[in-house]
């Protein structure tokens, strides 16, 4: 590693210290929480362990979060909540402050996922005990927990919207787009979803104007073109760790899927 390269994190400050963190609590119901506008300049991912919370109370917008929700709260939103009287409430608030233009989250509270087996209570449990232990590097690891987060509830949206859309076939898709290295055939894929092969092929190219091997090559050279801009893999290379190992045939599914050659798509 050289010696230029180093990774700095801001000592917090009164203004910054809740920006970024992991923190719980139990709440003595029944207990009533106003949040005006510019009080959170952060977002949080808000994990109901215990009772009921209400958000937007007495608003047509309310929303009633029981234990196991995942409620995302956006930042700098003005909202009332509301424990009503019963159990002891508790819940982890993992906050964080998301520059990354890539990634675009609601604007609006919403439940992003409902813990049905403690999936995520075990992630937010662990981000809470790493921030606890303050080891050092402490706070990349919390934000290393948060992506898994973020990665989970987007498979978990993936998948609801499969599911609801293509009902019959959605545990195939799953698969192939999860899997697409692989070289399952599309009897296998059938098989999974209980239908013939005929009638999964006809499903899918409804679902996606395309066979189910063609939409697998094009996930690969998806994957191709991340590897190629990232400079660190020939084209050679690119093609044999997509599965690809036939670079003339490579060159020929790259130009139908991106319009140009990996050669060109490397230079420019």
């Amino acid at each position: 590693m050289s010696s230029d390269f180093f990774i700095e994190i801001p000592v917090a400050n009164d203004t910054l210290t809740h920006n970024f963190g992991v923190f719980s609590s139990k709440v003595q119901t029944p207990d009533t929480f106003v949040c005006t506008k510019n009080d959170k300049p952060f977002s949080r991912f808000f994990y109901v362990v215990n009772g009921l919370i209400i958000f937007d109370k007495g608003t047509k917008k309310e929303l009633p979060a029981p234990a196991g929700s995942i409620v995302y709260l956006p930042n700098d939103i003005t909202y009332k909540s509301e424990w009503p009287a019963g159990e002891t409430g508790e819940y982890i608030s993992i906050n964080f402050q998301m520059s990354d233009k890539l990634l675009r989250l609601p604007d609006k509270i919403c439940i992003a996922a409902t813990d049905k087996n403690g999936y995520y209570l075990k992630m937010f449990k662990n981000a809470y005990d790493i921030w606890l232990r303050g080891s050092i590097g402490y706070k990349l690891e919390v934000l290393s927990e948060l992506y898994k987060i973020l990665y989970s509830l987007d498979n978990d949206v993936l998948r609801r919207y499969t599911k609801q859309k293509h009902q019959m076939i959605y545990k195939g898709i799953i698969f192939l787009e999860n899997n697409y290295l692989q070289d399952i055939s599309v009897g296998n894929l059938a098989e999974m979803c209980s239908t013939s092969e005929g009638n999964f092929r006809r499903l899918f190219k409804k679902y996606k104007n395309m066979s189910p091997i063609t939409y697998r090559n094009y996930l690969r050279i998806k994957k191709a073109c991340d590897l190629l801009g990232g400079g660190e893999y020939s084209v050679a290379e690119a093609a044999e760790a997509v599965n690809i190992p036939d670079v003339c045939y490579f060159y020929k599914l790259f130009a139908k899927f991106m319009n140009t050659t990996p050669k060109s798509f490397i230079s420019g």
